[in-house]
């Protein structure tokens, strides 16, 4: 069994907690959090030593031994706590994004380089049977060419917190799961982004919570992608319902179910990869393999850089009313 520290035990937190608790690769070997109300309600459900409770990740690295650390806290502490943990000489299994700014993401890109430790970002959305159909389907040749694909996501939820105080709550943090969906089903990066936001008149965050938006990926492929996070009604799910064209049909994702059809043959549902495990589950036993064999994780940060830099991308875009390169940002 490895050790990890777990750093941020709030509602998220307490998920992961449960997971780490459960796993037969590690064992929680400290948690912090800044909040005594969090840790206590983790340390008294796991049977965590208040010895071993923290309030910061520094005290935490010098006072007792670890492998690695899980850090569960929101973006804007990402740089500094994971910062910490690799000058400390421990891997990083982090949550998304990656870091709040694309400065912050390539600066733990670097360091995880220099130290030559493993910096691994938890898209746990690629880590499902949907996803994982999808693009086994597409990497067999099933589509043939893909040449456009519509996803429309509609959701509503009241999160409260430093979400609803974000300038573009959905782009800067929901739209990272769908960007990665897509960087994972299609085995391509995405070059370029485009579109508009809106800030409907019930919206109860502080920043545009709705966007239209037309991605260019490699290959020629163009994604419409038209989201809001304050349906007033009918709602997808979190994966989104995806309309994905290719040349010898159309695949659909619809409520985490996958159909194909095409001009000879009406819709036909496809059976669903088979998974042991999913979600946070599957990737803390990969952070294991990885941490374990010293491998570069499928969702390393440097990997990972296009997903966040495409959302930033995204946030220009619509800010600017302008075509905005991917690039860009990676020359800055």
């Amino acid at each position: 069994m490895r050790r990890i520290i777990q750093v941020g035990l709030g509602a998220m937190g307490q998920g992961w907690a449960d997971h780490v608790a459960q796993s037969e690769r590690w064992e929680a070997a400290a948690y912090v959090d800044i909040s005594r109300k969090y840790l206590t309600t983790a340390a008294e459900k796991h049977g965590m030593p208040k010895n071993r409770c923290f309030r910061d990740i520094v005290t935490a690295l010098q006072s007792v031994e670890a492998d690695a650390i899980l850090d569960v806290t929101p973006q804007q502490t990402r740089r500094d706590i994971c910062e910490a943990a690799l000058e400390h000489g421990v891997d990083v299994l982090c949550e998304k994004p990656l870091a709040d700014t694309v400065v912050h993401a390539k600066a733990l890109v670097e360091r995880a380089q220099e130290t030559g430790r493993i910096l691994m970002v938890a898209q746990n959305y690629r880590y499902q049977p949907v996803v994982q159909t999808v693009r086994r389907f597409i990497a067999q040749g099933k589509l043939g060419r893909i040449g456009y694909v519509g996803v429309n996501f509609h959701k509503g939820p009241h999160f409260g917190g430093y979400r609803e105080k974000m300038p573009y709550p959905l782009l800067l943090d929901m739209s990272i799961h769908h960007v990665d969906m897509m960087r994972c089903m299609f085995s391509l990066d995405i070059e370029a982004a485009q579109g508009v936001s809106v800030s409907a008149p019930w919206n109860w965050n502080a920043g545009d919570a709705t966007a239209a938006v037309q991605f260019e990926m490699q290959n020629g492929v163009m994604v419409n992608y038209l989201s809001s996070w304050i349906s007033r009604g009918w709602e997808t799910d979190w994966n989104a319902n995806w309309r994905i064209e290719g040349e010898k049909g159309v695949l659909f994702i619809e409520n985490s179910e996958v159909y194909f059809t095409n001009k000879y043959a009406t819709r036909r549902k496809v059976a669903l990869v088979k998974m042991v495990k999913t979600h946070q589950a599957w990737l803390i036993d990969e952070f294991a393999r990885c941490v374990e064999k010293r491998l570069e994780p499928e969702t390393s940060g440097g990997n990972n850089l296009n997903s966040l830099m495409a959302t930033h991308a995204t946030v220009r875009a619509v800010r600017e009313r302008r075509l905005v390169r991917v690039n860009e940002l990676f020359e800055e």
